[in-house]
């Protein structure tokens, strides 16, 4: 963060990030109604930390699709939610 930005500025920010990232993973698979996929969108044009967080999703999907094919079986498909949630889980920083 600049030096320049207030502490509101600055924990607005981390506020913003928190529910990005949350989101992160449903955008990328384009789950998100369309304001909140904007504003996702919009977040990341301003945000590295975000931008790099959902690169490496998409590296991760890239990854399972090209292991698994074009077509996931239903448990491979169960397996990759508990994934995501899990995934989702490491993004709040709220946790101890």
């Amino acid at each position: 963060m600049k030096g320049s930005e207030s502490m509101g500025e600055r924990l607005r920010a981390r506020g913003a990030c928190l529910v990005v990232r949350r989101r992160l993973q449903p955008h990328l698979d384009g789950e998100l109604d369309a304001a909140r996929a904007a504003a996702v969108t919009d977040h990341l044009t301003r945000c590295d930390r975000c931008r790099r967080q959902l690169e490496s999703f998409a590296r991760i999907k890239i990854a399972l699709r090209e292991a698994a094919g074009a077509t996931m079986s239903p448990k491979d498909q169960v397996a990759l939610r508990r994934l995501r949630r899990f995934a989702d889980g490491l993004g709040d920083d709220s946790a101890p």
